[in-house]
């Protein structure tokens, strides 16, 4: 799949911004908004989410702070969480054991990985569906699977439209799937692989997508990489 298709573009400073027709870009939720140049400050960041929605601060990993510093980080000796780690981030929905989960997520890249390294991965819900017969889209909205202390669905239906909740290490951190489950997601990995598609994000750029109607990850970066992501999680009303 062509990424650039997907993407709609704006420059810091050479455009400008209009927040409601990226609000509305993002109500819509078939492409990703990415912003060229945005400026590399924490305040700046906060202030231009706070025009389209409403932040997370982020009380489990980031002393209540809404923006959350992606990189290679440890604590004796291990990694702090796998989004702070080297290694390859599969597909998933952030925050999919949340009481609330935020249906947009920021990422403005600070310091990108070198340049065979670290690439976001993305694949689109409304992809996915197109490709899946109804009998299998009814399995997936019916059945309940463990998202640490929460049940949840795959797919679900809000306004009248589908969204996905999926995060497979999550799933399997807290409870013990039987060898049919386990073949269930390993062709459900299959899939959104096959249909997923890749961008290597640049400094400055920061990138806007929904966190409900598509997945997200990364591949693997070196151990010694300085990757700086700037993430913050919010949400934003599905109404023009």
């Amino acid at each position: 799949m062509e990424a650039q298709n997907l993407l709609i573009n704006y420059r810091w400073r050479e455009d400008l911004l209009n927040d409601q027709e990226i609000k509305k870009n993002l109500q819509q939720g078939r492409n990703l908004v990415i912003i060229k140049d945005f400026p590399l400050d924490d305040e700046e960041l906060e202030t231009f989410i706070s025009r389209l929605g409403i932040a997370v601060n982020e009380i489990r990993n980031n002393k209540g702070k809404a923006i959350f510093d992606v990189k290679i980080a440890r604590l004796n000796n291990f990694f702090t969480s796998i989004a702070n780690s080297n290694l390859e981030f599969p597909l998933h929905t952030d925050c999919a054991d949340f009481d609330v989960i935020p249906n947009v997520i920021g990422l403005l890249c600070a310091e990108p990985a070198d340049q065979n390294e670290g690439t976001s991965n993305f694949m689109f819900l409304h992809t996915l569906l197109d490709h899946l017969s109804q009998d299998e889209v009814q399995k997936l909205s019916e059945k309940k699977w463990k998202f640490r202390n929460r049940q949840r669905s795959i797919l679900q239906i809000e306004n009248r439209t589908y969204t996905i909740c999926y995060d497979r290490i999550t799933m399997e951190s807290f409870s013990k799937l039987n060898p049919d489950e386990i073949e269930e997601l390993n062709k459900l990995d299959a899939l959104f692989k096959r249909f997923s598609f890749s961008i290597k994000l640049e400094k400055g750029d920061l990138i806007l997508f929904r966190n409900d109607l598509l997945l997200h990850g990364r591949d693997k970066i070196n151990i010694n990489s300085q990757r700086l992501l700037k993430r913050i999680r919010f949400s934003i009303d599905n109404f023009s």
